[in-house]
């Protein structure tokens, strides 16, 4: 089974150690979706498509634009579905959601601790 955002939002939370941070989002986000700094300092779902979306968080509380939302910004976050443990976790070219194979742009997120457990820690792999 390949790694997939939880839908649930009641089921996404920060784990102990995790580190949030308030954000304020610009376009509607869900629970669970990775986010991204844009140029207007806003946060709007990731795509990996773009080297605009190169920085990541994981949005704990559901949004829309100009609404401050709390974030995970390092640490480990209750938010997937069918995650391998040790796979590493990128940004796909769909907005928001996670995969364990790059998108157009190797913007990693973390890593699996667990089926449903996210540790964050984003990484830039491929600039291009």
């Amino acid at each position: 089974m390949a790694v997939a955002r939880d839908t649930t939002a009641a089921n996404i939370k920060p784990l102990e150690g995790a580190v949030v941070r308030k954000a304020q989002i610009g376009a509607t986000v869900a629970a669970g979706e990775i986010i991204s700094l844009q140029s207007d300092g806003k946060w709007d779902p990731t795509d990996a498509t773009s080297t605009a979306n190169l920085t990541a968080r994981i949005a704990i509380q559901a949004g829309v634009d100009t609404d401050y939302i709390d974030t995970v910004v390092l640490g480990p976050v209750k938010c997937t579905t069918g995650g391998t443990p040790g796979a590493l976790v990128y940004a796909s070219n769909a907005a928001g959601e996670p995969s364990e194979s790059a998108g157009g742009k190797d913007l990693v997120v973390g890593y699996n601790e667990s089926a449903t457990v996210l540790f964050v820690q984003p990484q830039i792999i491929d600039f291009t």
